[in-house]
C-alpha cells in the first residue's frame, strides 16, 4: 500500500519540477514590434501585448508562441543559450518581422529594465517604459522638466501618481508592480514660457499639466526646491505643487467653479 502511494507522489514531484523548469524558461523581457506593439513578458510568463495578456503555447523549454486575439499577432519567442531571447511576430495578411528586444536581466541580478524613446538635448529620453518588480521601487532615467504623463498602463497593478509612480529631478520612479509608458509632452522637455509674467516657468508648467491657461493667485515656497501655487482655471481653483525648475509634482482641484 505504501509503495503504491509513493509512486503517484514521485510522479507528482516530477511534474512539479517540470513546471518550475518551464516557468524559468521565460525571462523577464521588454520589446517593441512594428505596428506600435509593446511586448512584455513576466519572468515565467505570461506575455502581454500592449497590456493585454496573450494566449501562450509552449513547444519546448526554449520556444514559445503567444497569440494576441485583438491585434491578430502571433509572437514567437526563442530563448538563447546566454539567457537572452529572440522575438519575432506574424500578423494578419502575412505581415511579419523582428521585434527589438530591450535590455534583459537574469532574476536576482539587478533592477527591471526600461525601454526609452527619443532624447532631448539633455541626452535624457522623453518617453520611457518603466516597471517595478513586486513591491520594489525602480527608477528610470527621463527628462522630467515640464509636463510628464502616464500614457499607457501595462500592468495589472494600478499605477497611481504619488502612490505607485512619481517624478524625480532626472528620472521617473515606479513601485508596487506598476508598469507603464510615460511621456514628456513638453517641447524639448522644457516647461512652457508663455505664462503670465508673475507666474513664469512654474505657472507655465502647471498650465501645461492642466491643459489650460490659468491665473496665478498665490505662490508660497514649501522648501528650497518646491513651491505651492494656487491657480484659477476655467473649471475651478487648483493647488499646483511644482519645483523651481518647473517640474509639476501634483495638480489638485481645491474649489469647483460655480456656474
Amino acid at each position: 500500500m505504501l509503495r503504491s502511494l509513493a509512486l503517484p507522489t514521485l510522479a507528482l514531484a516530477g511534474l512539479l519540477g517540470h513546471v518550475a523548469a518551464v516557468q524559468a524558461a521565460i525571462p523577464l523581457t521588454n520589446a517593441l514590434c512594428p505596428g506600435d506593439l509593446e511586448v512584455h513578458a513576466d519572468e515565467g510568463g505570461p506575455i502581454y501585448v500592449n497590456g493585454r495578456e496573450t494566449k501562450l503555447k509552449q513547444f519546448n523549454q526554449n520556444y514559445y508562441e503567444a497569440f494576441d486575439s485583438q491585434s491578430g499577432v502571433t509572437l514567437s519567442l526563442s530563448r538563447k543559450p546566454d539567457g537572452g531571447v529572440d522575438l519575432s511576430y506574424t500578423g494578419r495578411g502575412g505581415a511579419n518581422g523582428v521585434c527589438v528586444v530591450a535590455r534583459q536581466i537574469v532574476a536576482g541580478t539587478g533592477p527591471a529594465p526600461a525601454t526609452s524613446g527619443p532624447a532631448t538635448s539633455s541626452g535624457l529620453p522623453t518617453e520611457v517604459t518603466c516597471e517595478s518588480r513586486g513591491s520594489e521601487q525602480q527608477e528610470c532615467d527621463m527628462d522630467t522638466r515640464g509636463n510628464v504623463e502616464l500614457v499607457r498602463q501595462l500592468s495589472h497593478s494600478a499605477c497611481v501618481e504619488g502612490q505607485s509612480w512619481g517624478l524625480n529631478r532626472h528620472s521617473i520612479w515606479v513601485k508596487d508592480g506598476c508598469r507603464a509608458v510615460f511621456r514628456n509632452n513638453s517641447s524639448e522637455g522644457q516647461a512652457p514660457h508663455h505664462a503670465s509674467a508673475n507666474g513664469g516657468v512654474q505657472l507655465g508648467a502647471c498650465n501645461m499639466r492642466a491643459n489650460a491657461d490659468g491665473a496665478l493667485v498665490t505662490r508660497v515656497p514649501v522648501n528650497d526646491t518646491l513651491d505651492e501655487l494656487i491657480v484659477d482655471y476655467p473649471d475651478g481653483r487648483f493647488l499646483c505643487m511644482v519645483t523651481k525648475e518647473g517640474m509639476v509634482q501634483s495638480l489638485t482641484r481645491i474649489k469647483q467653479r460655480s456656474h
